[in-house]
């Protein structure tokens, strides 16, 4: 079997997801073409090395010689411009397309917006995909009210356990020694919602905490302008897996997710954490954390709360959680079978 990955490749889950499977499936002996949007010469617009881009190109005919010997093109959501063209290319009939949905949904008017468009590439690709893939389970719902012709499945994004694993210190004794360490990682962009969780930080007074921020964005000097001896703001850091071993709480203040794959790692950490219940939050916070709203007072609620719970006991469960049912090897094994019922 050989597949095609269509995707775009700048710093975030999209890419994390792909590198992943694509690592999974080699181990297989699955063969793996990647098409992405330097491949396909797009015009980029944003920040092509993270944060919110899009490539706009017509590709198509480039995106259809790269498949011609491929059993499957499954397209990861959203890539480029040529994804909405391509349900009106002949590349529907010669394939087995697959599609799998990323894009992060809410409540707010951003998360509207994203919905609607999900809905329309639904739409466009109903009957000419053999199945739609899901990372979310709310998104997974919100397709199947307006698409019946085409299966949905749900396939969560995964974690690497042996790469993020739990430090081997005691969390109680760290905080006797120098108080608690909340953490962030990903993407500093306004849906991410970080200056209400700075806020929410500062007003946390019964306990000395500490805030360290890791990512990039669009609002990455903003928010550095916002350090004090509490908040500290690292921009990108090499090693993802030590920098969540420093921490002793995980927060992601977010308005809008998907499945975030930070919540993972974060998790197979062993770390607590706190999440805002938007996206599908709520399916992996159970005995390991707790969910809050996104304002002030509910985020500074949470850790106000958080300070007063068993985290080591938190911890354990987030790790144990994410060995059950989300390692990478076992999200491959799930999509491979996906592949199996159309070739």
């Amino acid at each position: 079997m050989k597949v095609a990955f269509y995707y775009r490749s700048v710093n975030g889950g999209i890419r994390t997801h792909v590198e992943a499977l694509t690592r999974e499936f080699m181990q297989m002996g699955i063969e793996v073409k990647l098409i992405n949007q330097y491949a396909l010469g797009s015009f980029m617009l944003g920040n092509p090395s993270g944060g919110i881009s899009y490539g706009f190109d017509f590709s198509l005919g480039k995106i259809k010689k790269e498949v011609e010997d491929c059993d499957i093109l499954h397209i990861h959501h959203a890539a480029t411009f040529s994804e909405f063209l391509l349900p009106f290319s002949s590349i529907c009939s010669e394939c087995n397309i697959i599609n799998t949905f990323h894009i992060p949904a809410g409540n707010n008017f951003e998360g509207e917006f994203a919905k609607a468009l999900i809905a329309t590439l639904a739409s466009l690709y109903e009957g000419r995909s053999k199945k739609f893939i899901s990372v979310s389970s709310e998104i997974a719902a919100d397709i199947q009210r307006y698409c019946i012709e085409t299966e949905t499945v749900v396939i969560p994004n995964g974690v690497d356990i042996n790469h993020f694993r739990p430090r081997d210190s005691d969390i109680e004794g760290r905080k006797r020694k120098r108080g608690i360490y909340i953490g962030y990682l990903g993407r500093l962009s306004p849906e991410k919602n970080i200056i209400n969780m700075i806020k929410a930080v500062k007003t946390v007074m019964s306990e000395p905490v500490y805030l360290k921020i890791a990512g990039t964005g669009p609002l990455y000097d903003r928010i550095k302008r916002l350090e004090d001896e509490r908040i500290k703001v690292l921009g990108y850091v090499d090693d993802a897996a030590s920098f969540y071993r420093s921490l002793d709480i995980f927060l992601l203040p977010s308005k809008l997710e998907a499945q975030p794959i930070a919540l993972l790692e974060a998790m197979a950490s062993g770390l607590p954490v706190i999440a805002t219940d938007v996206g599908d939050n709520k399916y992996y916070v159970h005995g390991n954390g707790i969910l809050c709203g996104t304002t002030v007072k509910e985020i500074g609620g949470a850790i106000e709360e958080m300070l007063h719970s068993d985290l080591e006991k938190m911890g354990k469960e987030s790790r144990r959680i994410v060995e059950q049912g989300y390692s990478w090897d076992k999200i491959a094994t799930r999509t491979l079978e996906v592949y199996k019922t159309i070739v």
